[in-house]
């Protein structure tokens, strides 16, 4: 049987009362909780796109130099899926290289509407070769999920510590539902995994400031300026890279701001990694 969002909150918060924690701080801590969808290669969830394959996007279209993670379906994502304002139809595509630069974003994405002729882009001849030298770009892009993606809804509570909460209760979320279980696949929307940002504010404090950080260096790519205020990013997508990808395990978040999301220009993702080697 699968559980609503309020049953699965019922079972959390009864779960953490009989461990003791206050009243007060478990409230404040399910207050936070918001849906997120897990795409995995595999499992009985509806299809909702694809891992890997070639990049399908408009004539002319610019083609980011990392790989395309997923293509995502977005008319077969429930709308209870995220909180997010996502589009009800087309695709998004996913880009990114779990590898942290000088504040160039490490991700991208590309909305394709629907009913917009696609095909598959012509090949960068020089950037080709430059990848055929390159042995572990290739065994990273190889090891990327491939085939269709299948999606869970579940809950998403923080799994770093916001000043308000019990930091011993997202230890004990952390314990209950290891990262180590998301490992090799997607998370859109929710709440962003911890990993090494282990600050108040978590891997979109990280965003919010690189991104500030890239336009004043000119690697900005979007159409205004960014934020500096954390609460005005989402999580759009995180993408938890398996050891096989790299040693240790990386993890790859794409942020965006809420209005931009709202608004549909995805020239305003930045994405950052955490990637201790």
């Amino acid at each position: 049987m699968i559980l609503t969002m309020p049953q699965q909150l019922a079972q959390i918060r009864a779960d953490a009362l009989e461990q003791g924690f206050p009243a007060d701080d478990v409230e404040r801590w399910i207050a936070t909780a918001i849906p997120c969808g897990t795409l995995a290669p595999g499992g009985d969830g509806p299809v909702v796109g694809r891992f890997g394959g070639t990049a399908m996007v408009p004539r002319g279209t610019q083609v980011p130099g990392n790989p395309l993670v997923a293509t995502i379906d977005c008319a077969a994502l429930p709308r209870q899926a995220t909180d997010l304002p996502l589009p009800p139809d087309g695709q998004l595509l996913l880009f990114g290289y779990p590898e942290g630069g000088e504040y160039y974003s490490q991700g991208s994405a590309l909305y394709v509407p629907a009913g917009v002729a696609v095909e598959e882009p012509p090949k960068d001849e020089e950037l080709d070769e430059d990848e055929d030298e390159d042995e572990e770009f290739l065994e990273v892009c190889q090891s990327y999920p491939q085939g269709d993606i299948h999606l869970t809804i579940d809950v998403s509570l923080p799994s770093h510590t916001p000043a308000h909460l019990n930091p011993k209760l997202i230890d004990y979320w952390s314990s209950k539902a290891p990262i180590s279980s998301k490992w090799g696949g997607v998370q859109i929307g929710g709440h962003a995994s911890a990993c090494d940002f282990r600050g108040n504010d978590g891997p979109l404090g990280v965003v919010a400031e690189y991104a500030g950080k890239a336009e004043q260096l000119g690697y900005w790519r979007g159409s205004g300026s960014p934020s500096p205020r954390v609460e005005d990013w989402v999580l759009l997508a995180e993408f938890l890279c398996s050891s096989e990808m790299r040693p240790g395990g990386a993890a790859l978040y794409w942020g965006i701001q809420r209005d931009e999301l709202a608004a549909r220009r995805f020239d305003g993702v930045y994405a950052v990694v955490d990637w201790n080697p």
